[in-house]
């Protein structure tokens, strides 16, 4: 999902830059539904990632690889077949060295502790530039290893075309019928997206909660039957999901910390900015990076417990909190900020 916010906005801002994907599980639309769309041509890695990577340098007239950290194994390829003649930006959305659960998400990932490591050691290293999701990613690998000389902080902003327009009119939020949402991946393994135990605690709050997964998840179906205030709803494409959203008071982006509650504190997913986007204060609990960027922005509410939500969700501030986020939801579009990265890629190439 981050390549195609990438691809958004560069070719949105952009009419002299052309992108290629080079991958080794499914391509965009295979994982969302769109986005293929956007790239100029796609090749598939498999079943020998350095023989193809080859074919595709000596084919094409590739100027900068921004490669992604999941996984880190790949950006270390290409830096052995090719470090020294074209640059490489190492981007990290997942800091799979904070992981306690395995990276779900794109590929398999059965590697020792170590080798996880040595390998994101040897990538953010070697690679030009870095570019990291968060202030928090950026500081604990700033400690561990040697950045490169450039690095850029880059949150997942949304495109610009999936804010929706306009927003219902909204009064003060009627507490006999609190409607929050979830939208995103769903797990049972546990890690920090196997979510049914908070969201039991929040229906029974009084809260309702509405869920809309990235992808179905029948065991959440069945929970959702079988709890109270608790709503499972089919998938849905971007397009119609944003303007579902808008019709909630609230946005859900609190995770299970059992497991990964290093990583969380390094994590500032997609789902926030889509719930911005939708005119809806987030919720969460205190995750050291989302925590900080929605005090700074006053764009959201942080509770220790879920046993807080409903007097956290009555207090005065709500509703200036809410007309603050509506004021500024355009503020925190890919568009916005793509600048930032095609400066980055012009650096790198300069150097």
């Amino acid at each position: 999902m981050r390549a195609l916010k990438y691809a958004e906005g560069l070719i949105q801002m952009y009419d002299d830059v052309q992108i290629f994907f080079a991958y080794l599980g499914r391509t965009l639309t295979e994982f969302y539904g769109h986005g293929d769309e956007l790239f100029a041509r796609w090749f598939k890695l498999t079943p020998d990632p350095a023989a193809k990577l080859q074919e595709i340098i000596n084919t094409y007239p590739i100027d900068l690889v921004h490669s992604h950290n999941a996984p880190d194994s790949l950006t270390n390829l290409f830096i052995d077949l090719f470090g020294n003649r074209i640059p490489i930006i190492h981007d990290i959305h997942d800091l799979l060295s904070t992981r306690r659960t395995p990276y779900q998400d794109g590929f398999n990932n059965r590697k020792s502790y170590q080798r996880i490591v040595e390998e994101e050691k040897s990538a953010i290293e070697r690679s030009h530039a870095a570019i990291v999701v968060s202030d928090e990613i950026l500081r604990i690998i700033s400690l561990a290893y040697q950045l490169p000389e450039k690095a850029l902080v880059f949150p997942n902003y949304i495109p610009q075309r999936f804010v929706p327009k306009k927003l219902p009119e909204k009064n003060d939020v009627d507490y006999d019928r609190v409607r929050m949402v979830y939208q995103g991946f769903l797990s049972n393994n546990k890690g920090h997206y196997d979510l049914m135990d908070i969201f039991a605690a929040i229906g029974e709050t009084g809260v309702e909660l509405s869920i809309y997964p990235s992808r179905d998840n029948p065991t959440y179906r069945k929970f959702a039957a079988d709890k109270p205030n608790i709503f499972y709803n089919n998938h849905l494409s971007p397009e119609d999901l944003f303007p579902e959203l808008t019709q909630y008071d609230f946005g859900w982006a609190g995770f299970n910390a059992a497991f990964n509650s290093r990583h969380i504190d390094t994590v500032l997913p997609n789902k926030v900015f889509e719930y911005i986007a939708c005119g809806l204060p987030v919720v969460i609990f205190p995750h050291k990076s989302l925590k900080a960027f929605l005090e700074i922005h006053n764009l959201g509410i942080i509770i220790e417990d879920v046993n807080e939500l409903m007097a956290a969700l009555l207090d005065n501030g709500i509703e200036i909190l809410r007309q603050n986020l509506i004021k500024n939801r355009n503020r925190f579009t890919i568009e916005a900020h793509i600048h930032q990265v095609r400066q980055i890629y012009e650096q790198v190439m300069a150097s």
